[in-house]
């Protein structure tokens, strides 16, 4: 079992096509990322909301 400590980033975005509003926890990466709307599937520019979040895997 590997313990990670990876900063994840949160990235929130509004489609366009629907409205949906998202969110993403994804690694650090770069200001903005290209990804799908979780509610039609259409492409959105997600944009780091600015926190970041520790997260580690630890044992149950």
């Amino acid at each position: 079992m590997s313990i990670t400590n990876a900063p994840l980033v949160l990235y929130v975005y509004r489609c366009t096509v629907c409205g949906q509003a998202g969110k993403l926890h994804l690694p650090e990466s770069s200001p903005e990322v290209t990804t799908a709307c979780s509610a039609c599937g259409a492409e959105v520019l997600a944009e780091w909301d600015g926190g970041v979040e520790l997260v580690t895997d630890q044992p149950d």
